[in-house]
């Protein structure tokens, strides 16, 4: 969603919706979840309005009956045009064909946490139900389709996954009605409520970190100050009791009705610390609420520390059965990587017996041609030959020993017309096809949830599903070709190429060196002709002078 920075209207949202009372079991439980979403026990929730009408509530009940539901926090400050704060109120949200994206878990704030500002979120509740898995770094990136059988698409973000004690889960969704708009939350971060984190500074010098508290004096103390206090004050205060300041006893703070008490008391049944102004004149002095069990807040808070180290049966049998789920989910993802590692083996082989069977099919060919080719070239070449010997033998011969030879030329040209007729040439088309279509086939996936299998339609692009692999045993990963295939395939491709170049240009060559040969051999009988030639010149030149 692009940023659309309108800020609800005030106004709109208390003359149309009611505000939750703070005092609620809902306002605890929304603060409480605000707070675990943000990471930050000092988000401090100062108004909460209900935003939902029965008519959304309806069709979100309908939309959503038996699917997963989940929580989700929207920055208002994102809303785009098309979704503004009194439409996404009164009529919820419109969704474009690639769907809307919603967070669940942690919540990133758009601009850094600012003590004193105050803050505005949508809370939401969204239908998620089954999920279609990819990585958030996906090329389809905003063009996400729904695949049939699947409610929403899981946006897996492998970097905010790897931050410990980080939870979030990020879904596409593509229908209206199941996504309801149920609160606006206004809040702001109290950096009171984590003072505890921060070391206190000296009570005495208020510049060093205070390293050491002091029981008696109530006091936190450095070094040097409690070294100058206690060690050389005097016998008295040197023996007060002192402890480092990670050890301090934590305050229970005052109440809230009465600040300037102390919290002394916590009430079993409201679960409510009180002062004991509450239970004398306060909330707990009267009505049902005076006879709720009383008892100090020191004790109770040491209780709540031992009882939340004790294991939970039931949280731990449901860790164990999710565990276990993994497990299987982990065999699984193995089991499928080893059935495409085999299919992977078989594509290659079949590979490359096609490759050989394209090798022999192109040599069949080539040797046709070749033959043609070669035949015709060897009585070009006899016919060359034979008229190149007959000019030899014009300018050599006497013209008695000519006619002779020439008669016999005669019959030598008609023997070779009448055995060397021309071949009939080998019709030979350039027709090899791809015949069949490899294919990677599979059942259909079944859920567990649901009897009725449903075909899942598979309009991905697989190059957009090369992701990670640290997520659970490459799961998002593109299905990786081994090294020992790579290195087949390669071996495979380079050979072929080569003897599909060379099969038919081996034997071009073997043939242009014999016709090389041919050629050699001619040149060195018309030079052995040409040296007798110039010889018997020579000779006659010399007979001739001689008989002068």
């Amino acid at each position: 969603m692009s940023n659309y920075t309108n800020v609800p209207q005030h106004n709109f949202l208390n003359k149309q919706y009611s505000r939750l009372s703070p005092n609620s079991t809902e306002w605890a439980r929304i603060e409480y979840l605000l707070q675990l979403s943000s990471g930050y026990t000092s988000a401090t929730v100062k108004n909460i309005w209900t935003i939902t009408n029965p008519h959304m509530t309806q069709t979100f009940e309908k939309a959503s009956k038996g699917l997963l539901t989940l929580d989700s926090w929207l920055e208002i400050s994102l809303l785009d045009e098309n979704n503004r704060m009194e439409k996404v109120c009164t009529k919820g949200f419109e969704f474009p064909q690639t769907g809307l994206r919603f967070p669940t878990g942690h919540i990133k704030l758009q601009d850094n946490i600012q003590p004193g500002r105050v803050y505005e979120l949508l809370l939401l509740k969204i239908a998620v139900g089954k999920s279609y898995c990819l990585p958030d770094k996906t090329s389809m990136k905003d063009k996400y389709k729904l695949i049939q059988g699947f409610d929403s698409i899981y946006l897996y973000n492998e970097d905010e996954d790897s931050m410990t004690g980080t939870f979030k889960h990020d879904y596409v969704l593509f229908d209206n009605g199941r996504v309801l708009p149920c609160y606006v939350v206004q809040f702001e971060f109290d950096q009171k409520k984590e003072d505890n984190l921060n070391s206190p500074f000296c009570d005495i010098c208020n510049d060093n970190t205070a390293t050491i508290y002091c029981k008696a004096d109530d006091m936190n103390l450095c070094y040097d100050c409690d070294e100058e206090h206690h060690l050389k004050g005097g016998k008295l205060v040197s023996k007060h009791q002192r402890i480092p300041i990670n050890e301090k006893p934590k305050t229970f703070g005052n109440c809230q009705q009465h600040p300037d008490q102390k919290l002394e008391l916590f009430c079993t049944i409201d679960r409510t610390p009180l002062c004991l102004y509450c239970k004398i004149g306060g909330s707990h002095s009267s009505g049902e609420s005076a006879n709720h069990p009383l008892v100090k807040i020191s004790d109770a808070y040491m209780k709540s520390l031992v009882e939340s180290k004790d294991i939970d049966p039931l949280i731990e049998k449901r860790k164990n059965q999710l565990a276990e789920y993994l497990q299987q989910i982990d065999y699984s993802i193995k089991e499928v990587n080893k059935n495409a590692s085999i299919i992977e083996g078989r594509i290659y082989q079949v590979l490359q017996e096609a490759l050989l069977q394209l090798q022999e099919e192109t040599q069949k060919k080539m040797s046709y041609l070749v033959g043609d080719q070669l035949e015709l070239k060897r009585q070009y070449d006899q016919i060359q030959w034979l008229e190149s010997f007959l000019k030899y033998q014009q300018e050599v011969l006497t013209p008695a020993d000519y006619l002779n030879a020439w008669s016999r030329h005669i019959g030598l040209r008609n023997e070779i017309l009448n055995i060397s007729n021309v071949p009939q040439l080998t019709i030979v088309e350039p027709d090899l096809r791809l015949e069949g279509k490899l294919s990677v086939v599979s059942d259909s996936v079944q859920f567990k949830d649901t009897k009725e299998q449903q075909d899942e339609q598979d309009y991905i692009d697989q190059n957009s599903l090369i992701g990670t692999t640290r997520f659970r045993s490459n799961i998002f990963g593109k299905h990786q070709v081994s090294d020992k295939n790579q290195r087949l395939m390669k071996t495979i491709i380079q050979q072929n190429v080569q003897k599909e170049s060379q099969g038919p240009q081996l034997l071009l060559l073997q043939q242009k060196q014999k016709l090389q040969q041919q050629a050699q051999a001619s040149r060195v009988f018309q030079q052995l002709q040409n040296d007798t030639i110039q010889e018997s010149q020579i000779n006659d030149s010399q007979n001739s002078s001689f008989a002068q």
